[in-house]
């Protein structure tokens, strides 16, 4: 069986000055059942305060919140741990690991890039892309 594991990617988001953005790619990966996505789903960003890089997943019903990496120590949310794993540097760069693919792995995967302080407050940036149904066209 052969399914699509589509990966949101390819996105910036400028914020109010040049240097403020995140970039993630590729944007597709097709792989089949039981193999793995090994650091092939990368995020960066240029935005020098920043510390900490979160990832999610949309499926057809719900975003899930995956984790995060902030500097090189990576928090894999609990009921992930052992099918997510993330590498890198949450002040420039990070990849996403996801073993063992099954058909409820497919979705779209995406990043933000954070500033990881508990005395002030949190910024996000980040970009989804805006889907439009054939009914509404």
């Amino acid at each position: 069986m052969i399914f699509v594991v589509f990966i949101c990617c390819l996105l910036e988001f400028p914020g109010s000055a040049s240097d403020k953005r995140v970039i993630q790619s590729p944007f597709f990966i097709t792989k089949g059942n039981g193999e793995s996505v090994e650091r092939e789903i990368n995020c960066s960003h240029s935005i020098p305060s920043y510390d900490t890089i979160l990832w999610y997943k949309q499926d057809k019903r719900d975003l899930i919140f995956l984790g995060y990496i902030t500097a090189t120590f990576p928090t894999v949310e609990v009921n992930l741990r052992g099918k997510v794993d993330f590498h890198g540097a949450g002040s420039r760069h990070a990849s996403l690991t996801i073993k063992e693919l099954s058909v409820n792995d497919s979705a779209v995967y995406f990043c933000a890039a954070s500033q990881h302080s508990a005395a002030e407050s949190l910024k996000v940036y980040t970009k989804t892309h805006n889907l439009i149904s054939d009914s509404q066209t």
